[in-house]
């Protein structure tokens, strides 16, 4: 066991935790969080033990918050004799939810997502007292709760489908580079496209409007700047349409403290900004392109496959089911991930001003500095908390600023175990290049830009090398003008690794550390096949 850094203090929570390999989930919640956020990445942990459940899966995500980082360490809850065969258990349970996962997804997940996202987006606070107010509190957790339930369970089926297609294709072909094979589900038709598509129109609006064009070339304008334009009234209805739909994105982490782009409209008006200044394919010319080159792939399977016929039409049959539901990888994120996280942080902080006006806080994001309970607490019984949540903001300010290992407790020789979703960590090779996963093909020289968040997007230019911690939908934006990507975390079947191949981006993902190693501004090379970053 190594002791905890002197600069990172832990206090165990559980007399065995010292004795446990904990990893910190740098990839969903890559900072410090705000107690408020520790309870709701909470309410994900608990989403997942109920999908293990439903699959067998003996081995649960146990969550532990230090120094406001959250680290997770996976134990059987049950004694398992044969870890191996309780694997392959867990793998067969899951291929058997494959021939139902779609209906599963449209006639009982989806109907239950639209009433979580209409009964936040109707939520009115205003007219109820407090003590009705914390009975609301309550009753939106606990639909949060069954959305993470449903994310969990909805999910088994769709990695499962790409992880058996990965392995027969990477059986077919010796020298697959790592997401090749996943190319042969990219560029179907679902929600990432209907977004990409949505701020193409929007830019289309503004570059046919040479008023429009101008207030964009002196910078992202306003809603306000914009309302006082006769010719931005389409652009506005538009943007409150695309909103409408939408404006549940922009939360770049499962962190309650990133605002969406319901929130702040300017984000997307950003987005327009950049895609009008770089030019570049549409949605559909990209798509095109995706879709030609998934069909080149899944041919040469049947070109290796010709000679033996039940093996073809088993490959068939997968490539059937890895395109109907495989790309539930990602679209479940856009529907629970950031549904989710939007609708409880916009009841947060509707409350929030509401505890303003009762005097127990000063500022409605004050609420970010209670937990869940304490919320509850004060809204039956109005009391000021100012005092301590003033403390709670300064602890979380030192916090953000600390070096976070990524594992404590008893810590292993040789890299942590790795899959297609969190690939394997490699140390940097003895010529000084990086090496990560190579999750989308291609190699790319260009400038890189450091981009923690949406407060980093604006330095992204057409071209550029995107270095980011993570990412999920809320990104899509900036991999339409990106020449690159580069991620600290991740393997071949990430977000970041979907969304990058769904755009044609070079992608190399879990290098680990490359938002420090990588300077702002520095040029780079990546090979999205080998895995392999210069920093020139």
């Amino acid at each position: 066991m190594t002791a905890p850094a002197v600069d990172f203090p832990i206090v165990w929570v559980e007399a065995d935790d010292p004795e446990l390999t904990w990893e910190r989930d740098d990839m969903h919640m890559p900072f410090a969080v705000a107690p408020l956020s520790a309870d709701y990445i909470q309410v994900l942990t608990d989403g997942m033990r109920y999908g293990r459940t439903k699959v067998g899966n003996p081995w649960h995500l146990h969550v532990r918050f230090w120094n406001g980082y959250v680290y997770m360490t996976a134990r059987a809850d049950r004694p398992v004799v044969d870890e191996d065969e309780a694997e392959r258990a867990v793998a067969e349970n899951q291929r058997a939810l494959i021939p139902t996962a779609a209906a599963y997804w449209h006639e009982r997940a989806m109907p239950e997502l639209r009433a979580m996202r209409d009964w936040f987006a109707s939520l009115d606070v205003a007219e109820t007292d407090l003590a009705g107010l914390a009975d609301l509190w309550v009753e939106g957790w606990d639909r949060a709760t069954r959305a993470w339930e449903i994310h969990f369970l909805a999910i088994r089926a769709p990695y499962q489908v790409t992880d058996d297609l990965a392995d027969l294709y990477e059986g077919l072909v010796t020298d697959a580079p790592p997401g090749e094979a996943l190319r042969m589900i990219q560029g179907q038709a679902h929600e990432l496209h209907v977004v990409d598509q949505g701020i193409d129109a929007l830019a289309g609006i503004v570059a046919s409007d040479p008023d429009l064009r101008q207030a964009f070339s002196e910078g992202t304008p306003s809603v306000d700047r914009l309302a006082d334009m006769p010719a931005a009234a389409t652009l506005l209805d538009e943007l409150a349409a695309f909103l409408g739909d939408h404006g549940h994105l922009g939360g770049s982490f499962d962190d309650l403290g990133f605002a969406t782009w319901s929130e702040r409209p300017e984000m997307v008006l950003g987005d327009v900004k950049r895609r009008l200044a770089t030019g570049g394919p549409t949605s559909e010319e990209r798509r095109a392109t995706l879709l030609a080159e998934a069909d080149r792939l899944a041919d040469d399977v049947r070109r290796r496959l010709a000679d033996r016929p039940d093996d073809l039409a088993a490959f068939e049959e997968l490539l059937v089911h890895a395109r109907t539901v495989g790309p539930l990888t990602e679209i479940h994120n856009y529907w629970i991930d950031r549904l989710a996280h939007a609708g409880v942080r916009r009841m947060a902080l509707q409350v929030g001003a509401r505890l303003v006006a009762a005097g127990v806080m000063g500022d409605p994001e004050d609420v970010l500095y209670l937990s869940r309970s304490e919320v509850e607490t004060v809204l039956r019984d109005p009391e000021d908390r100012q005092a301590m949540i003033a403390e709670r903001r300064i602890l979380h300010e030192r916090q953000k600023s600390m070096s976070a290992p990524y594992r404590v407790g008893k810590v292993p020789d040789g890299p942590a175990g790795a899959d297609r979703f969190d690939g394997a960590r490699f140390e940097p090779e003895q010529d000084g290049r990086l090496r990560g996963t190579g999750a989308s093909g291609g190699v790319y020289r260009g400038t890189a830009r450091v981009v923690l968040g949406p407060a980093d997007f604006g330095k992204v230019q057409r071209g550029d090398v995107i270095v980011a911690p993570s990412s999920n939908p809320s990104w899509l934006p900036l991999f339409t003008i990106a020449g690159g990507l580069l991620t600290n975390t991740g393997g071949v079947a990430c977000h970041a690794a979907v969304v990058a191949r769904e755009f044609g981006l070079p992608a190399v993902v879990g290098l680990g550390d490359a938002t420090t190693r990588v300077r702002d501004g520095a040029t780079v090379e990546l090979d999205g096949t080998t895995g392999h970053v210069t920093i020139l």
